[in-house]
């Protein structure tokens, strides 16, 4: 009798321990996502921060246009040089959401795939270490990754 408490006891410790991997696996997946949700509305942020400075500058050129017929340079300048400043911000929010997806850049197609992935999905080239830059993310399209079989492995063995 001893020994079936015994086997019960280590069937529910197998099956505490399961439980618990479950649960950290669980956690983990979700704070990625959570991190990827972060970082995809920081992006968007950052953007239309760049789209009101488009504005600005459209509006302040064909201000100073209708008074003076000539250009403001200046102002236009300055403007710029926060276009550029908050793009690379925005490059940067990229290189960190494709660290969380786990994806690298085909340099041939630009397609994104697995960081696992030997060869690009879309165009069949082979990613190299120069393919992990991340600068231009679809956000709006999630990476999906097919990975084929080996020939070694067959349906039955599975």
């Amino acid at each position: 009798m001893e020994e079936v408490f015994d086997k019960i006891k280590e069937h529910a410790y197998k099956a505490k321990d399961g439980a618990v991997k479950l649960t950290r696996t669980v956690i983990d997946k979700t704070n990625n996502v959570v991190n990827q949700t972060k970082l995809k509305f920081a992006i968007s942020e950052t953007e239309d921060k760049i789209k009101d400075i488009y504005t600005e500058i459209g509006k302040a050129v064909y201000e100073k246009y209708a008074d003076t017929n000539e250009a403001c340079c200046g102002f236009v300048a300055e403007k710029c040089g926060k276009i550029d400043a908050l793009k690379e911000e925005v490059a940067d929010l990229k290189q960190q959401l494709a660290q969380l997806k786990e994806t690298v850049k085909c340099g041939s197609c630009g397609a994104y795939n697995h960081t696992d992935d030997v060869y690009c999905s879309k165009c069949g080239e082979k990613l190299n270490d120069e393919d992990v830059s991340a600068d231009d993310i679809d956000d709006s399209v999630d990476v999906i990754t097919i990975t084929p079989k080996k020939p070694s492995e067959d349906v039955d063995g599975e």
